[in-house]
């Protein structure tokens, strides 16, 4: 491909970790809706987009139904692979009248103390796809207006020689990366 899609972000901080710390926050070029993605899909065929629309609503009925019954479920091929998650986790404790610490078990870890999700895997071909595909274009967040950031610095986290040195325009994101709708701040 020869010229890269844009794609804006801003430098959103972190202020829940009480020390100065930001993180990239894209704003997408718009949402593309159910009804239009499926009129897009039928350009160039054949094939009426109510067609479309209603064997995407049925594929996706099978899909929820599966994922309810605790199966990992793939959306397309080469794309996204979704899966029931849970999002639990257990540490040692210290009291803090007497100083006693309370260590961690397997045991103490327990469904009804977390929150059940749906985790979406991106597939590696996709993930690697997208990034060659985009670039990434800083902006002020009340403005719009574009910020030079030719001086980030971009590591690819797939290649264990890029330590970050190399300056470069724009920038990408390594794939593979499970998103179980959690905020990913920071």
């Amino acid at each position: 491909m020869g010229h890269k899609i844009k794609i804006k972000y801003w430098a959103r901080e972190n202020s829940k970790v009480g020390t100065h710390s930001f993180y990239a926050q894209t704003m997408p070029n718009g949402t593309l809706g159910f009804d239009q993605a499926c009129i897009e899909a039928s350009e160039n065929t054949t094939v009426e987009a109510e067609t479309i629309r209603s064997a995407v609503k049925q594929y996706m009925k099978v899909v929820k139904k599966n994922l309810l019954k605790g199966f990992k479920v793939d959306l397309g091929e080469d794309f996204l692979t979704i899966e029931p998650a849970l999002k639990a986790s257990v540490k040692d404790t210290k009291d803090e009248k007497t100083g006693e610490v309370t260590v961690a078990t397997a045991k103490m870890l327990r469904s009804n103390m977390g929150n059940s999700r749906v985790g979406v895997k991106v597939s590696k071909a996709f993930a690697f796809e997208f990034a060659n595909s985009v670039e990434w274009e800083k902006v002020d967040p009340k403005t719009g207006a574009i910020i030079d950031d030719s001086e980030d610095v971009v590591v690819d986290p797939n290649d264990p020689d890029d330590t970050g040195d190399d300056i470069t325009n724009g920038g990408s994101n390594g794939g593979g990366n499970t998103d179980t709708g959690d905020d990913l701040e920071g």
